[in-house]
């Protein structure tokens, strides 16, 4: 790692970085966004649920997300950032290709878990190399920029697939009669894969910044990162976690603690296994519970410093929930709104991915830079500033949503839909600038692997698969596949409600443990 490189904070090499970040992003997105336009292709051809759907956007990707973003957010706070984002992409750029070699629900499933680890690699590390390229005084905007490929990717994933595969089943209606077999999603899912590996080469080129330079905080540099990563990894993996607390001589109250959140996890997978008979969507969500609660207790036990300031903070706790709840909805929507618009209107998956995927990627970018602008602004006169405009999301969202799944023609669809897309977006770059001016420059990947640990935990994990198995249970009433999906949307929408009470309570706590968080680190021994 080049140690002495300090670049020019807000220079045209800065802005470069951000631009190369956001491709990358893009490609985060598209990749992981391209099986919405395909669902009812997949769902046809391998003959699975709504549910089934939902764990496969969500859950299969969320869970191994959620457990190696532990180990590699370690490595994004100690190794080489640029050289773990080219590794990433280049992996789930080649597992994205390999789904569409799938040919069935267990080997798409594979696919996705590979495409999850990938991307896991991604934010962290982006994050922390942002905040050394860039200034305070527009870090919302910068993060806001660069999480504006959630949206642009997600946008081009469900156009491209659309068109791809539409185009591919237009030449070849006969999927036995086409090359090698393949049916149009197949081909989509290889065609958007294999270019994310020029993109892995080309981010090889960013150079390695010092790390907190922008605060005048030099940061010790770790020995084996490798080594450190690993032992994060065991300490989140269920048996050799148990191990390493026992190897640690961990205080017996930690062993005890270990051993009760086992068996919660162990009741919750057997009550919601036999309530629903997914016993492959709870067993994946526990393990995922599991990883999440033993990185908390595994930072306990070998950086308090670090578990006081990011994980004992009440700020970051509350909105580490709050807005993880908001993007349960938001990682439904995007599973199941193309397959709600093409039943309702009866229009093909090459209209509905070119008109959603550009008013979700152009209104989607222009909300989070909005927001991330406002959010500046306003956090000028105000400490909670940021919270205010997440607030301002919260309760706009939900609105237009259900405006949009009450619409009886295209244009007020089109309409509402545009609204959704541009206010449901302004809190993404404001909740991670919000974790990481809470945490220590040596602790920014860890607050932002907390936010990306939660989002997929609370968010991915449960929300495609809970609208698509309440959708599943409308069904069964019944209801039509596109009325089914608006019930369910639209009952789980309480969860806005939730969020903006939380984020009511942060408002409270904000300004003070902002304020004295090196105070806070120094009394615990940090020095700072």
């Amino acid at each position: 790692m080049n140690s002495e490189y300090k670049p020019k904070l807000d220079g045209g090499y800065s802005y470069y970085v951000l631009s190369l970040l956001l491709i990358v992003y893009i490609f985060n997105f598209l990749d992981r966004q391209i099986i919405a336009i395909l669902a009812p292709e997949i769902q046809k051809d391998l003959g699975i649920s709504l549910g089934d759907l939902g764990f496969l956007y969500g859950t299969a990707f969320a869970v191994f997300y959620a457990i190696m973003g532990v180990p590699l957010a370690k490595l994004a706070d100690s190794w080489n950032r640029t050289k773990l984002i080219s590794i990433g992409v280049g992996l789930w750029s080649l597992m994205t290709a390999a789904s569409g070699l799938a040919k069935g629900f267990v080997g798409l499933a594979v696919c996705r878990i590979g495409v999850g680890v990938g991307e896991s690699s991604a934010s962290p590390a982006a994050y922390s190399l942002l905040a050394d390229y860039f200034s305070d005084k527009i870090k919302t905007t910068v993060y806001s920029i660069y999480a504006s490929g959630i949206y642009i990717g997600g946008g081009i994933g469900i156009f491209l697939g659309g068109w791809i595969s539409d185009t591919w089943n237009s030449s070849y209606p006969i999927s036995e009669l086409a090359p090698f077999g393949f049916a149009g999603w197949q081909i989509a899912f290889i065609s958007v894969g294999l270019p994310g590996l020029i993109v892995a080469l080309l981010v090889i080129t960013i150079k390695e910044p010092m790390r907190g330079h922008t605060e005048d905080v030099e940061i010790k540099k770790v020995d084996k990162p490798f080594k450190e990563a690993g032992k994060m990894l065991a300490g989140i993996i269920p048996i050799a976690s148990m191990i390493n607390l026992h190897k640690e001589d961990s205080d017996r109250k930690e062993i005890f603690f270990q051993l009760g959140f086992k068996a919660g996890i162990f009741l919750l997978i057997l009550l919601m296994g036999l309530l629903t008979s997914d016993w492959l969507q709870w067993s994946a969500f526990g393990l995922g519970l599991y990883a999440l609660l033993s990185w908390i207790q595994t930072v306990k036990i070998k950086d308090p410093v670090s578990y006081e300031i990011v994980f004992r903070s009440k700020t970051m706790n509350l909105i580490m929930i709050a807005f993880p709840l908001f993007s349960f909805m938001g990682y439904a929507v995007s599973a199941f709104l193309p397959t709600y618009f093409m039943e309702t209107f009866e229009v093909s998956a090459t209209i509905a991915g070119r008109n959603l995927g550009l008013q979700s990627a152009i209104f989607g970018f222009l909300g989070l830079l909005f927001g991330g602008v406002f959010s500046d602004y306003l956090r000028k006169f105000y400490a909670n500033g940021r919270l205010i405009v997440g607030m301002i999301s919260i309760v706009l969202s939900p609105l237009f949503l259900i405006l949009a799944l009450h619409a009886e023609t295209l244009f007020f669809f089109y309409v509402h839909h545009i609204i959704w897309s541009f206010v449901s977006t302004f809190w993404v770059g404001l909740c991670v600038a919000t974790a990481t001016d809470l945490a220590l420059p040596r602790m920014r990947g860890m607050a932002s692997a907390y936010f990306i640990l939660m989002a997929s935990v609370v968010g991915l994990a449960l929300g495609p698969y809970t609208v698509g198995k309440v959708a599943d249970i409308f069904i069964s009433y019944g209801n039509g596949t596109a009325d089914a999906l608006s019930l369910s949307m639209q009952t789980l929408s309480i969860v806005f409600l939730v969020s903006l009470t939380l984020l009511f309570f942060a408002v409270k706590y904000l300004p003070t443990e902002e304020k004295t968080k090196y105070e806070r680190a120094r009394e615990l021994g940090e020095v700072c």
